[in-house]
């Protein structure tokens, strides 16, 4: 009988490839941006419209919504018109939107003052954030510099190396996973590769550091999808660059808002016959959903039953593409849940982490673990004594 995180595996791959083949399909579609303005879905690096609304003002990034996953690339919404045009032909007219500046969009928690958050303004103030050039949506594969925060974990077995899971830099010596991803002798990583989108042909700049030691929260059980969640110390200090760099936790104990911008990235399964996964960086927009919802859609699964007796609790998250045609490019396990909130700033932070295979085009919800329910185990090990 094969484990219930086997069962997760397949159930991911087997869904994957169905939902590879459609997503395609969205190019050329009528689609609708803010102010009702019209376009119709096209690759982002073929959208000729985009660049005027985004240097007016008229559209930020995080506005531009996505149609779904290409074979090359992410398709947006592009305009059909071009930005604040004064062509009589047309009635189209844009004003510039005012931005909403970050802050005013996060719920602030009440303890402003912990680690996590000392640690991300710390980590804001650098002027390498502002240094990133503006991205229409990330694309597929991810850009360079994006999610310079990513990790792909490196397992070593007789002289072979294997990327098989992800995981977020969240200090310049600790890198935050899965505990499933190392919780056992065959998973035990050798160490980690940062800066990198092929893991296989990495650019110039990437780093690869030895793995010293593994926190695996002490309540995580293999047989349970509860306490998913572990910490990898690094051998050395990663050295921060533009393409390098520590992510922001979420701290805030409650959801983000239902529409905010959410992704998952990693290095996921692309081929269901050979199992082959991609070598290139990909990332996927996901909806979140409710508790209440996720936890019907798991009751329909009698074989999930033994790993969630309490069912959803507070301390995971479920999303998935809310119009089940999405996920193409789903990430591995380990990897980060993403909260964008101004992706040409850098600012985004660590919503969730991968804990069991998210399906692709099913109902049945990926599961995540909340970060914000364990930053009293995440500050223990990573800023001891509240030091940042």
């Amino acid at each position: 009988m094969p484990s219930a995180r086997r069962w997760w595996l397949l159930l991911g791959l087997l869904l994957l490839a169905g939902c590879y083949r459609s997503a395609v399909a969205d190019e050329g579609d009528d689609c609708k941006l803010p102010m009702d303005l019209p376009g119709i879905c096209r690759g982002s690096s073929a959208c000729d419209t985009i660049e005027g609304y985004l240097k007016s003002g008229a559209l930020s990034p995080s506005q531009v919504p996505s149609c779904g996953l290409g074979l090359i690339e992410e398709n947006i919404c592009c305009p059909i018109a071009p930005c604040c045009s004064t062509d009589p032909t047309t009635t189209t007219t844009v004003s510039p939107i005012n931005p909403v500046s970050p802050t005013s969009r996060v719920n602030v928690p009440d303890n402003a003052e912990r680690p996590a958050v000392a640690a991300c303004t710390k980590l804001r103030s650098k002027d390498i954030m502002k240094s990133l050039t503006p991205h229409i949506l990330g694309g597929v594969p991810v850009e360079l510099g994006v999610y310079p925060h990513m990790a792909a974990i490196a397992y070593t077995t007789f002289g072979t190396v294997d990327f098989r899971c992800g995981g977020s830099l969240i200090a310049s010596r600790y890198v935050l996973t899965a505990a499933h991803c190392v919780n056992s002798d065959s998973t035990t990583p050798s160490f980690v590769r940062l800066g990198a989108v092929n893991i296989e042909k990495p650019n110039q700049g990437y780093q690869d550091i030895n793995v010293a030691n593994l926190n695996i929260h002490p309540d995580y059980v293999s047989s349970s999808k509860y306490n998913d969640i572990a910490i990898l110390e690094l051998a050395e200090e990663a050295r921060e660059t533009e393409n390098i760099r520590p992510a922001c936790l979420y701290t805030d104990t409650a959801d983000p808002p239902l529409d905010s911008k959410i992704f998952v990235a990693g290095w996921g399964v692309l081929n269901v016959t050979n199992r082959a996964r991609s070598k290139i960086l990909l990332r996927a927009g996901l909806d979140l959903v409710p508790v209440d919802k996720c936890n019907a859609s798991f009751a329909e699964q009698p074989s999930t039953i033994r790993a969630l007796k309490r069912g959803i609790i507070d301390s995971l998250l479920c999303a998935a593409d809310s119009k089940q045609r999405k996920d193409a490019c789903q990430g591995d396990s380990g990897g980060p849940l993403i909260r964008e909130v101004n992706i040409e700033d850098g600012i985004y932070s660590v919503l969730g982490v991968i804990s069991s295979g998210f399906g692709c085009a099913t109902k049945t919800p990926g599961l995540y673990t909340r970060v914000s329910s364990f930053l009293s185990y995440i500050e223990g090990i990573v800023w001891p004594d509240n030091r940042v």
